[in-house]
């Protein structure tokens, strides 16, 4: 799912974008995430949990990864196992694979230039930065299109 919003942003020449909301069903969904108990509760967790047959919901940004590394997607959500009484699960989204569908709505952002770098504030989690508008004959511009 991650790659078909990166790629519908590229497709129609997105330099960043915004999911405000997405919806659906999926087979699989890998998750940051452990069911063991966490040592430090501040650092990142270092692992990962894959559960199945779950429907859910979210929202995401997209927006360059820095030099040379296209655009990212950086999306969260909320899942529920149907089989377990919809047990749910929530966190950072790894990947996810669609069952029968998912809507998902997908809005540019015109301005201003957002991208995704490393914070070494943030454990170095590359997290969202906003960059200085430009100007065009003293009134703002928009992105540059490729």
């Amino acid at each position: 799912m991650l790659a078909s919003i990166a790629a519908l942003c590229e497709e129609h020449q997105f330099l960043a974008a915004v999911v405000p909301v997405f919806f659906g069903a999926f087979t699989q969904v890998a998750l940051i995430g452990t069911r063991e108990p966490v040592a430090d509760e501040n650092s990142p967790l270092p692992r990962s949990e894959t559960v199945e047959w779950v429907e859910g919901l979210g929202a995401a940004t997209v927006a360059t990864g820095g030099e040379g590394s296209g655009l990212v997607v950086h999306l969260h959500a909320a899942v529920g196992r149907k089989s377990a009484g919809a047990a749910a699960y929530a966190g950072h989204v790894l990947s996810a694979v669609t069952h029968y569908t998912a809507e998902i709505l997908v809005e540019e952002v015109l301005g201003p230039p957002v991208r995704r770098s490393p914070d070494p504030a943030a454990y170095g989690i590359p997290t969202l930065r906003f960059g200085a508008a430009t100007t065009t004959c003293g009134a703002p511009t928009l992105f540059e299109r490729k």
